[in-house]
């Protein structure tokens, strides 16, 4: 069943860059935007067939739909703005730390990357970690 799916949106994606028609008019046909846009329009247009597909046979609406959606509005709302802003980016930013304390302190056997290395990992360690902390404390955020 997820193969199918997985194909299924693969052959979307490939139709969507074969194609590369701008479904709104403001892209360039044959850019990679339109592309994109086209691969969204396909997507979203099958996810409405087949929900009205099962409503038909089930008896709802794509009222029904919207309005079910607006009812976890909240629940979606807190995931997005506490799981996915405050732990996933404290997961990440501890996950860059562990890496950069490894990386510096605890250098045995001869498979470490040399110093050179060493300093771009710290780099890339420092420019994640300073994302996730910003994303973390953002001033204008109300949680």
């Amino acid at each position: 069943m997820f193969k199918f799916i997985g194909d299924f949106i693969g052959g979307l994606w490939r139709t969507a860059q074969f194609w590369r028609v701008s479904p709104i008019g403001q892209a360039r046909i044959g850019s990679p935007l339109a592309g994109g846009l086209l691969f969204l329009v396909l997507l979203f247009f099958f996810i409405g067939l087949v929900l009205t597909v099962f409503g038909a046979v089930f008896g709802f609406t794509l009222a029904d739909v919207d309005r079910v959606i607006d009812g976890a509005a909240p629940t979606l709302d807190f995931i997005g703005k506490v799981l996915i802003q405050k732990v996933l980016m404290a997961i990440i930013l501890l996950i860059c730390v562990a890496s950069a304390v490894a990386l510096v302190f605890f250098r045995k056997g001869e498979e470490m990357p040399g110093w050179g290395k060493t300093i771009l990992l710290l780099l890339v360690c420092l420019m994640f970690g300073y994302c996730s902390a910003v994303n973390m404390i953002a001033p204008l955020d109300p949680y």
